[in-house]
């Protein structure tokens, strides 16, 4: 068994790891993981104690199984998450999973970049599904970033015909514009900086894919829009400019989705009057929910999101800092995954 170690930016390391499970608990064969966004970032930015895997987008088959675990058996191909919230707590309860005190508690060990995964008791019991062996692993994988895009997406209020902008067209923008159109929603604009993301955009449901840096965005959309803005903005770019950029979008009772953590650490500027007279709501939404695994899962599975075709390349583990770098660049890649058989 062996992990892609983190040390340094630039510097993954390819090391044996021994797992051995509890009585609760399950080994799984790791068989597909995503290069998500937050690991980009910590890679290349060093903002995590090292060494560390990485990793956290997992599918793969169970190995074994603790004597106490009755929901999986040995050869059961599974999706994963990283972090289980207990269920029971009062932000549980209140859709709050992500907040729960025991979510950032657990975790996969030693994380998904690696042949295999020993997978915690609460995470055995909340945040591991069974998936068809008509599912593919790479889009078992998908399981926990398109969670994290529904329950976003729910916390919006989407009804039958709402406009919608998405900010970004990476692939998690990307997976926005799909779910939206799975939801009936009205016309889709969606922006990026690079024109291959923006054919992507195109392609997975957009109506109308806008340059900001070559076209006034705001003039467009209120062209389009009858000068009304759109009902509902998702914004998946982590700069508190573009987050400020928004303020001037949306229409009367709309909905703005705070979909990015900015690292810039710069803020917005925001007039009390705006939300109060246009009846405005701001909704935040971090990671992912059990709650909209297995509606993920069943998207997939009913072709009704194609997550295939956010899958731009695919590269063995040993190869990971070449994934990470050109996630990083952004320019002429989309969903990155990594095989850890291979």
């Amino acid at each position: 068994m062996k992990a892609a170690f983190y040390y340094d930016i630039d510097d993954f390391r390819i090391e044996d790891i021994y797992l051995k499970i509890g009585k609760d608990e399950i080994l799984v064969e790791v068989q597909s993981v995503g290069v998500c966004g937050t690991d980009v970032h910590k890679a290349i930015h060093k903002t995590v104690p090292t060494p560390i895997v990485l990793g956290h987008e997992v599918s793969g088959i169970v190995l074994k199984c603790g004597e106490n675990v009755k929901k999986f058996s040995p050869g059961d191909h599974v999706a994963l998450a990283h972090h289980a919230s207990c269920r029971v707590c009062k932000l549980c309860q209140k859709g709050h999973d992500s907040l729960c005190d025991q979510y950032l508690k657990t975790n996969l060990y030693p994380g998904g970049f690696s042949t295999h995964v020993r997978v915690p008791r609460e995470n055995v019991n909340n945040t591991t599904l069974k998936v068809p062996e008509s599912l593919s692993f790479d889009e078992a994988a998908f399981m926990e970033p398109l969670s994290c895009c529904l329950r976003g997406l729910m916390r919006v209020n989407l009804r039958p015909g709402d406009t919608i902008l998405v900010i970004g067209s990476g692939p998690i923008g990307l997976i926005f514009i799909q779910l939206a159109r799975a939801f009936n929603s009205g016309d889709i604009f969606s922006t990026d900086l690079v024109e291959y993301r923006l054919q992507k955009a195109k392609e997975s449901g957009a109506k109308y894919t806008i340059n900001p840096a070559i076209e006034n965005l705001k003039e467009i959309i209120l062209e389009k829009t009858d000068n009304q803005g759109v009902d509902i903005i998702i914004n998946t770019v982590g700069i508190s400019s573009v987050y400020q950029q928004g303020l001037d979008l949306i229409a009367k009772g709309g909905h703005y989705l705070f979909f990015a953590e900015t690292y810039d650490k710069g803020t917005i500027t925001l007039d009390p009057n705006l939300i109060y007279s246009k009846e405005l709501d701001f909704v935040g939404s971090y990671s992912s929910s059990p709650d909209y695994y297995q509606m993920g899962l069943d998207l997939i599975l009913h072709k009704r999101i194609n997550v295939l075709n956010l899958i731009s390349h695919r590269f063995p583990l040993a190869k990971l800092n070449e994934a990470i770098n050109l996630a990083h660049e952004a320019k002429n890649s989309l969903k990155l995954m990594i095989h850890p058989q291979e």
